[in-house]
């Protein structure tokens, strides 16, 4: 009932729009029949700038069509992958889809087109959940092809589509914004009603430990992806090398340090995640909870990476959806390579940052303002105002200690006095010229989070080289 409710209304909006410029039209028509072309211009502007945007939208859409993108998985060159789909299809009791395809972004999605299914799967998920976890994702992807909630996929793109060019900008009708509100509101109860029952498929399919952990662990991965290509994969970008980019990710996950972060990252996100009328899922520690309730789903997890399945994928795929584009190169060699420049590139944020905030553009200018207790001068007013004052500084301190730790370790790079090297729990490694191995990042935190340890931090920085303190 609320899926036809939804409909109905996307319809009315448009409806409404058309009538709303038709109306005023009318208006328009009557004052120039009347003598008053003053007014019968004016009420026309009224009318294009009420309904046009509306009706140049749907026009827009009507002919907008959803076309799959991405690395094309074909099931003769990915059998392992394709065995799963297909089993778990059957599991969840409706028909696989007919084409998957990899795609860059940490999510999952299907949705049909003229009677052809597919199936989008991310990269990050493949490279970053277990096969057990995998698979959950998959079989809840299936519930929405047994539930029937992508057989209206084509009209619904369309439609959502008119509907936000049309709101585009400030200069919407009040009436028109409102009823699109209410819309956003009857659909997403609806979207919300089919993730339950998509939650429910993944316990059946792939068990309930499966299912729990694949919810909790795919939003912490995405985080994790996106630091992987800033602080990793951009030294690929600056080197013009390719490197393994799964296998990369998988070391990076691997490390000690990112599994103790994931761990806090996955508490972290289901505890704070916010809530809204709007929202078209449930948030993720009540599907957890439910879960926790529903009957079966006692399967083993097959801890298993994930890219187990796509045996055989060649690296151009990875590289494609990335964007990385050059011949190949280790991960030790991109740091030798472009390791410099990345540090460099650091540093002269940090300088930058003093020179905006007035605290000043030197190393030891930094250390002072920390030491006054400044740090929120150097990274400024929070851009998300929805972020609490613990929050805004935990961002705070995790920012000055990366482009501190690059600042000092670009001066002592600069000055042959270190080398830099792989570190899958941080930026990098500093070797000094007699062996040892120092973690800049460890070694500045102490003075950023507290402004009483920064004489310590500075005497530490003088002993290792680090001039003009």
């Amino acid at each position: 009932m609320r899926a036809a409710l939804a409909l109905v209304m996307l319809a009315g909006f448009f409806v409404l729009a058309v009538a709303l410029a038709g109306g005023l039209t009318a208006i328009a028509i009557w004052r120039f029949s009347i003598g008053d072309p003053e007014g019968g211009v004016w009420m026309l502007v009224v009318a294009i700038g009420l309904g046009g945007p509306a009706l140049w939208a749907t026009l827009r859409a009507l002919f907008a069509r959803p076309e799959p993108s991405g690395f094309q998985m074909a099931r003769e060159t990915y059998p392992e992958l394709w065995r799963h789909v297909d089993e778990l299809a059957q599991v969840a009791g409706t028909r696989g889809p007919d084409d998957i395809r990899l795609v860059d972004g940490a999510n999952a999605a299907v949705w049909e087109r003229r009677g052809v299914r597919y199936l989008e799967l991310g990269l990050p998920l493949v490279a970053g959940l277990s096969v057990g976890e995998l698979r959950s994702v998959l079989a809840h992807e299936f519930g929405h092809y047994g539930g029937g909630h992508t057989q209206l996929s084509a009209m619904t793109y369309r439609a959502k589509l008119a509907l936000q060019l049309s709101l585009r900008g400030d200069r919407v009708f009040g009436l028109l914004s409102a009823w699109a509100h209410l819309y956003a509101l009857v659909a997403a109860s609806e979207s919300r009603d089919h993730e339950r029952f998509a939650d429910e498929v993944a316990v059946t399919a792939a068990g309930r430990d499966a299912a729990r952990r694949a919810l909790l662990r795919s939003g912490p991965v995405g985080e994790a992806w996106s630091d992987y290509l800033t602080t990793y994969v951009s030294l690929a970008l600056i080197a013009g090398r390719t490197p393994p980019l799964l296998e990369g990710f998988r070391s990076y996950l691997d490390h000690p340090r990112r599994v103790h972060e994931l761990r806090e990252l996955e508490r972290r996100m289901a505890e704070l995640e916010p809530t809204s009328v709007f929202d078209s899922h449930p948030p993720i520690r009540e599907r957890v909870a439910t879960m926790a309730l529903l009957t079966g789903g006692d399967a083993p997890i097959d801890e298993r990476p994930g890219w187990t399945l796509l045996a055989g994928i060649p690296a151009e795929a990875a590289s494609f959806l990335i964007g990385v584009q050059g011949p190949p190169a280790t991960w030790p060699e991109l740091v030798a390579l472009s390791g410099p420049a990345q540090v460099r590139r650091y540093a002269d944020a940090l300088r930058h940052a003093g020179k905006v905030s007035k605290v000043g553009e030197t190393l030891a200018d930094v250390l002072a303002a920390l030491e006054r207790g400044e740090l929120h001068k150097l990274t400024g007013r929070p851009v998300d105002a929805s972020l609490t004052a613990a929050q805004v500084h935990e961002v705070a301190v995790e920012t000055v200690t990366e482009l501190l730790a690059c600042t000092v370790a670009d001066q002592l790079v600069s000055a042959n006095r270190a080398t830099l090297e792989l570190n899958w729990g941080g930026m990098f490694v500093l070797r000094l010229p007699d062996g040892a191995a120092l973690y800049p990042e460890d070694l500045v935190e102490p003075a950023v989070r507290d402004a009483n340890r920064v004489p310590e931090v500075r005497l530490q920085l003088q002993a290792i080289g680090v001039n003009g303190l």
